[in-house]
């Protein structure tokens, strides 16, 4: 099956932050990612969009991938949490938009889940 747009456009995303937030070399990927992207008019504002909301994942994420949790303290952790389930609602609003936008894919639906 070969993978819907909405999904390439949020990985591709993932991994240009990937790219400009570590050291790693994810240059082939997003060269791979991005040619398929090329290929879908319009498909910049939600590049774009995605970009800012997967940005700001990243930031709350960071320390606590880190392992700085004690330093953070629980009630920073659990603000924090809070805060990325709601970008994560926001993020796969987006994604489902691309689903509706280019007719590709299907949609998620989150069920019994704080972020309905």
């Amino acid at each position: 099956m070969k993978m819907p747009i909405s999904e390439v456009a949020d990985r591709f995303t993932i991994l240009r932050l990937k790219g400009e937030r570590t050291d790693l070399d994810v240059s082939y990927e997003i060269a791979s990612y991005k040619h398929e992207l090329d290929s879908y008019y319009n498909i910049g504002t939600f590049i774009d969009d995605l970009y800012r909301v997967n940005g700001m994942i990243w930031d709350l994420e960071s320390d606590i991938r880190k392992g700085k949790e004690g330093e953070l303290g629980l009630k920073e952790v659990g603000r924090r949490a809070i805060e990325i389930r709601n970008l994560n609602n926001t993020r796969v609003a987006i994604k489902n938009e691309i689903v509706e936008n280019f007719k590709q894919g299907f949609t998620e639906k989150k069920v019994d889940h704080a972020s309905e």
